[in-house]
């Protein structure tokens, strides 16, 4: 039987009225430079409040804020994992490739994970792969023979990606909250998606995708493999039919376009948690929803100080949760 959070929630939904609105991101879109809109993200309590912070240094921070409020109000992080497994997989990714050219990568790793890179890297390096997470354990070494073997960063990004994908199916389907089910499902959709579309434009052949893609509910993989050997038209022309003709528009537009369509999407499931009262569904939805604001945030600021144009930075603005 889920847990019902009675006290989390409430404190979920008066962390929420600090959350971005729609109309705060057009403030921030607003500003005349990259100092005025970190200006204004400080005023609303960003960052650590000193004079002067870096813009990854901020973001990180209220990335870490986010997961300290999980922490406080979820004991188990087992039952929010399914936040941070795309993190962990990445992680895996980094250090097998990290480990097997001897090249070390500036900012290869993503922060805050279960597993410490150091750790991570050491256990790939002696091939204690029983030590990983059970999940981990065969792709792990699947992924490093392979590179070793032939030197194929590809083929290692295909094994530990499929992974990735099977880890959150798993999730989903473990999972006793609908929200957790709808949004692991949603994901693996956006991803085979993606993966069909990047694999016709790098003239991919069917055995790639049969490796590639991951059973879901929001497409059929048969379906879309079968499309995909038709070409891109062949593909718009599936998802079209199957209600996605506005990520066929956005993917049109432009590969930054489609992927604030495919968040778009996933704050379109959450939107529904805010009136809920018992559950981690509610708990989840506000994690998701200060990621995406933390990504758009970011995004806007990072357009101003590289000076894009507003309009440019506009049509890849996320849709807000609050």
């Amino acid at each position: 039987m889920e847990k019902e959070y009675t006290y989390g929630v409430a404190r979920i939904r008066a962390l929420e009225t600090g959350l971005l609105t729609d109309e705060a991101v057009a403030q921030l879109l607003a500003s005349k430079n990259y100092e005025e809109g970190m200006t204004f993200l400080q005023d609303k309590g960003w960052g650590s409040q000193m004079t002067e912070v870096e813009l990854d240094q901020m973001m990180e921070e209220e990335k870490q804020k986010t997961m300290k409020v999980l922490q406080d109000i979820v004991d188990d992080a087992s039952e929010y994992s399914i936040l941070t497994i795309q993190d962990e997989y990445h992680n895996l990714k980094a250090a097998i490739k990290q480990v097997c050219t001897g090249v070390e990568v500036e900012h290869a790793f993503i922060e805050g994970t279960n597993l410490e890179p150091d750790s991570l890297m050491e256990k790939i390096r002696e091939g204690k792969y029983e030590s990983l997470p059970s999940d981990m354990q065969d792709v792990a070494k699947e992924a490093t023979d392979t590179l070793l073997r032939t030197g194929d960063g590809q083929l290692c990004d295909l094994i530990v990606d499929r992974a990735t994908l099977e880890a959150i199916k798993k999730e989903g389907t473990q999972a006793e909250n609908d929200l957790i089910q709808k949004y692991a499902d949603m994901q693996l959709t956006l991803a085979n998606i993606k993966i069909a579309i990047r694999g016709v434009q790098a003239g991919k052949d069917e055995q790639f995708l049969d490796h590639a893609l991951v059973p879901c509910s929001g497409v059929s993989v048969s379906e879309l493999k079968s499309a995909s050997m038709g070409g891109l038209e062949s593909i718009f022309s599936y998802l079209e039919a199957i209600g996605f003709g506005e990520g066929v528009k956005a993917f049109q537009t432009s590969a930054s376009v489609f992927e604030c369509w495919c968040d778009n999407q996933i704050v379109d499931i959450i939107r529904g948690e805010k009136y809920k009262s018992f559950g981690i569904g509610p708990i989840i939805a506000y994690a998701i929803a200060r990621l995406n604001e933390i990504k758009t945030a970011k995004m806007i600021l990072l357009g101003k100080q590289n000076g894009f144009e507003e309009d440019f930075i506009r049509e890849r603005v996320r849709r807000m949760y609050a």
